[in-house]
């Protein structure tokens, strides 16, 4: 898929442009439900990378100490030495938005959900029934909490986590939580809950094997249950405290790395850092500090197709219990979460040739309200654009301002209310730390949205309403629906180009009290549906000195009220369509 401004010069040039003609007067009305401009199954709205596969991909396997140096010194070494301008994302149609994929599907940035389909999130069907009896298959192979698999008495597999003994619910609700925040922004996540039961219900399998401190495997028995069980939470009435993550569908092939292609699969044909997907969850991930953002925290499932023949891979993000504020000792580490990576070459040399006098954001950061529980998890140490996963992730390295800005743009459509019902979901059982933690990641909700919805245009779905004298173009105010700037200090200009000589003409300023502008568009002289005419409309929002970089929609007016929208740009500038 070529990149949108090459689709659209593409379009342009195909069409040619004759005359200039001025939109008429901006006029607001009221927002009401969520517009939509094209159905869901458009091709526009679709990649085609399910097709079945001539072979059964092979396992890659990712070694965590090999990706870690690889990412924080090999890696950068290497990137020194390359000329790399890097460059707009691929994976975008020619609407500034990602198409439905094996990688991501368009939720809440283009259809409503409701409070109860964002708790569920990736959950469907019954949920763990926690009356058992379950049958622990084995213990959990790696991660910082601990665990076991176990099969539910329906014969479905689930990976069992606890949250440790040092920072309470925080683990088990962040990976609860979290898995439910990506699903709702596009990704594809594992059904996690948090389930409160009895141990009475376990048995252990005969199969079931567990590893001596030398690596050899053995039978696993009750004493190593015991050494579990002592690193969870347990209850006043005796029952614990675990989240259960149901198994994906499929065959598990390993992880999926965030740059380059997989050389297996004929469907992964964009580098892994040009996906503006990919690069978006750098924006999702600083909302809920998903610092251990590395490839071994995602999963490619082999997904075999019903015939028997061929197959595809499905790409998921999996293992959300780090964040929230995951404390790491010493305690100078834990303070640098976010702001830092673990080896940042940067920080390093300022530091050095400073003589280490160089205050840094996390030299004086303490414990917010909940204390150690969300820990260092705050509002105002945050800056949006400053934050730093564990080491570089280098898809969110490659990361755009329109790349942020489409991420903004889904976080603006997870309201108040539904970060509120996913926080139900992670039953954190105290009123004030469930208080706290909605605070904080509203708080940072707002940062994010004030910070990428403001240099380039917050303007989105532009739709066409014929009306008797001619026809409007409307588009959404995401910077007025998400609360970000009051409108009463909006300010709207349109202008219209129909030509090769394009002479801006602005229009008239608006006022209104809602979050949709619309504006007058062009009758071009003998447009019809056998000779269209083409017509570009500038809609620009500002608020005080912000960018006047404005929404660029692209259309075809097919004669009489009848025009079609074609693409959407948002440039960085203000310049006329060339």
């Amino acid at each position: 898929m070529r990149h949108m401004n090459q689709r659209i010069s593409l379009l342009v040039s195909s069409i040619g442009l004759g005359s200039i003609l001025v939109a008429g007067a901006v006029t607001l009305a009221g927002c009401g439900g969520g517009l939509r401009t094209f159905p869901l199954k458009d091709p526009m709205w679709v990649d085609n990378d399910k097709r079945p596969l001539a072979a059964e991909p092979s396992e890659y396997f990712s070694s965590f100490f090999w990706d870690g140096a690889d990412q924080m010194a090999f890696r950068p070494f290497t990137k020194f030495w390359k000329v790399d301008p890097g460059g707009e994302a691929v994976n975008v149609n020619s609407m500034d938005e990602v198409p439905d994929s094996a990688w991501f599907t368009n939720r809440l940035g283009r259809s409503e959900m409701t409070l109860e389909q964002v708790r569920l999130g990736p959950c469907s069907g019954p949920l763990l029934d926690v009356k058992g009896p379950w049958t622990v298959t084995g213990a959990k192979p790696n991660g910082a909490n601990p665990g076991f698999p176990i099969k539910a008495a329906d014969g479905r597999r689930y990976l069992l986590k606890f949250d440790g003994v040092t920072q309470g619910p925080r683990a088990t609700a962040a990976d609860v939580i979290v898995s439910k925040m990506y699903y709702a922004a596009g990704f594809d996540t594992p059904c996690n809950e948090v389930i409160l039961f009895d141990r009475s219900i376990l048995k252990i399998s005969p199969k079931a094997k567990s590893k001596t401190p030398a690596g050899k495997k053995v039978p696993m028995t009750e004493k190593d249950l015991d050494v579990i069980f002592s690193k969870a939470i347990r209850l006043p009435d005796g029952r614990y405290r675990g989240s259960a993550s149901l198994f994906l569908p499929g065959k598990p092939i390993g992880p999926f790395r965030y740059q380059s292609t997989r050389s297996d699969d004929s469907n992964d044909v964009i580098p892994h850092d040009d996906r503006r997907d990919l690069r978006g969850t750098y924006v999702l991930g600083g909302w809920v500090n998903h610092f251990d953002a590395r490839e071994q925290n995602t999963l490619d499932m082999f997904i075999p197709p019903k015939d028997g023949k061929g197959g595809y891979i499905q790409h998921n993000i999996i293992d959300f219990g780090d964040c929230f504020g995951s404390v790491w000792e010493p305690p100078m580490m834990g303070r640098r979460i976010g702001h830092s990576h673990y080896l940042a070459m940067d920080h390093l040399v300022a530091d050095w040739l400073t003589l280490g006098l160089m205050q840094r954001p996390w030299d004086e950061n303490r414990f917010g309200p909940s204390g150690k529980v969300f820990a260092y998890y705050k509002v105002d140490d945050f800056v949006p654009d400053a934050w730093r996963p564990g080491y570089p992730n280098p898809a969110m390295l490659r990361m755009t301002e329109r790349d942020g800005a489409w991420m903004a743009r889904i976080i603006a459509r997870i309201t108040p209310a539904h970060v509120k019902a996913m926080i139900k979901a992670g039953k954190i059982q105290d009123p004030k730390l469930e208080a706290e933690l909605t605070r904080v990641v509203l708080g940072r909700r707002k940062k994010i949205l004030a910070r990428y919805l403001s240099r380039v245009s917050a303007l989105t779905n532009p739709v066409v309403t014929p009306h008797a004298t001619g026809a409007e173009l409307c588009m959404e105010d995401l910077a007025i629906s998400a609360g970000v700037t009051p409108v009463r200090f909006r300010r709207y200009e349109s202008r219209a180009y129909v030509g090769e000589r394009a002479t801006p003409t602005t229009a008239s300023k608006v006022r209104g009290w809602a979050a949709k502008v619309c504006t007058t568009l062009p009758a071009v002289q003998g447009a019809s549906a056998e000779s269209p005419r083409y017509v570009i409309i500038d809609l620009v929002a500002t608020t005080g000195s912000q960018s006047k970089a404005p929404a660029r929609v692209h259309l075809y007016h097919l004669g009489g009220a009848n025009y079609k929208v074609v693409g959407l740009e948002r440039p960085y500038d203000n310049d006329p369509p060339g």
